[in-house]
């Protein structure tokens, strides 16, 4: 699920606008495989390196919906014992203290913000509901909550973007 869907995005996805309405029943769901994945690996004696959350935006779901996911990987996988946990808390618009640190607290270590660009204009030709600025907000209130480990994506050639653009 993603606020609304980009134009040059390629993946399969759902605008919350449209099927938000599903994402309860999808984070049931989400939740019985990580259950079953976990007891799985258990039995196979196999152990996490990497968790990685996300694909669409995992933090258009609420609080309360990524708390449930976060302490499913918790309850059973061994959170610690993995390199590295990372959230894709890719677009600004979806991100906000409580959910920051929900991820926080579930054992995350690295979050994506992804701007794609951090030029307005292109931000809304390619459909976006951000702003550069809003991206450097959501950076500066991930560091207050703790993260030290931010990545973010940036796309050359989207529409509307030139070298020039992309350089500054």
């Amino acid at each position: 699920f993603c606020p609304s869907r980009c134009s040059y995005c390629s993946f399969v996805s759902h605008s919350v606008e449209k099927a938000g309405k599903l994402s309860p029943a999808y984070v049931d769901c989400m939740v019985r495989e990580i259950a079953a994945a976990g007891e799985s690996a258990a039995r196979c004696g196999m152990k996490l390196e990497t968790i990685y959350f996300g694909g669409g935006t995992p933090t258009v779901l609420t609080a309360d919906q990524l708390r449930r996911v976060t302490k499913a990987v918790k309850d059973h996988f061994d959170v610690g014992a993995a390199r590295e946990y990372t959230c894709e808390a890719g677009r600004p618009d979806t991100i906000d203290k409580e959910k920051l640190q929900v991820l926080k607290e579930g054992g995350v270590t690295r979050i994506s913000i992804n701007p794609q660009t951090m030029d307005d204009d292109v931000l809304r030709i390619i459909g976006r509901r951000h702003t550069a600025a809003d991206v450097e907000a959501s950076f500066g209130l991930a560091r207050s909550i703790g993260f030290t480990n931010i990545n973010m994506d940036l796309i050359a050639g989207l529409p509307g973007d030139n070298a020039e653009g992309f350089r500054r």
